[in-house]
């Protein structure tokens, strides 16, 4: 299931103009480093007109595989930022499509509720509460249920999302409401925030954060 998410991810992406980055220091990572129990394949690219795009595919030696996409919107047009997770292992499955508007009323978001009305049925995952479960857009899809069927919501998902970039606006004011939500998700914590602190500690975990998952133009 997580090969297809990625390979259709990239599919879109590929459409979509977006530029692969050069391999980095980021591109490959294992932990612990003498014996990997955890890889991480880390791809990012830049898509004009819209922004940043991180895919962070985790394989483990428990079998279990999970990806996790950034999308952020750094050329600050008004599309939610989106948050892509999917988790794969032995029977257990679940994607989790989260958009973030940061406080911004007026998001291009119509695309996007109509692939909730298509998968809105599929069985809800249930997952802790957190904080930033409360500030998800309500057309957020947390689903679970045949890979098939997760794989092409996950895919529909993306390709409304880039989809919509030819049709939105910039919106300067939005940078801020960016860095806002990205700096409580590195202090109140995110998804990732253990296994990135652990792989990287603590200020590297902030350093990713900011330049590789979340980052946003100076200036």
């Amino acid at each position: 299931m997580i090969v297809g998410i990625k390979q259709r991810a990239a599919d879109i992406l590929t459409k979509s103009n977006a530029v692969l980055l050069p391999e980095d220091r980021y591109t490959n990572m294992k932990y612990p480093k003498l014996i990997p129990m955890m890889r991480f394949r880390v791809d990012r690219y830049n898509v004009p007109g819209f922004g940043h795009v991180m895919m962070m595919h985790t394989t483990t030696k428990m079998g279990m595989e999970l990806i996790t996409m950034s999308f952020m919107p750094s050329e600050c047009i008004d599309l939610p930022y989106l948050l892509l997770d999917a988790m794969s292992m032995k029977k257990k499955r679940c994607v989790f499509v989260e958009y973030y508007g940061c406080g911004m009323e007026e998001l291009t978001d119509d695309a996007l509720k109509d692939v909730y009305d298509d998968f809105r049925d599929l069985p809800d995952y249930e997952e802790k509460d957190n904080w930033y479960v409360k500030e998800r857009m309500p057309y957020s899809l947390i689903k679970t249920g045949e890979a098939d069927e997760l794989v092409k919501m996950a895919s529909d998902s993306v390709s409304a999302y880039l989809g919509s970039v030819r049709n939105t606006k910039f919106m300067p004011e939005y940078k801020e409401r960016l860095r806002a939500f990205r700096e409580r998700m590195i202090t109140d914590g995110n998804p990732s925030s253990k296994t990135l602190n652990m792989l990287l500690k603590e200020d590297g975990a902030r350093t990713f954060m900011e330049t590789v998952i979340m980052p946003l133009k100076e200036g």
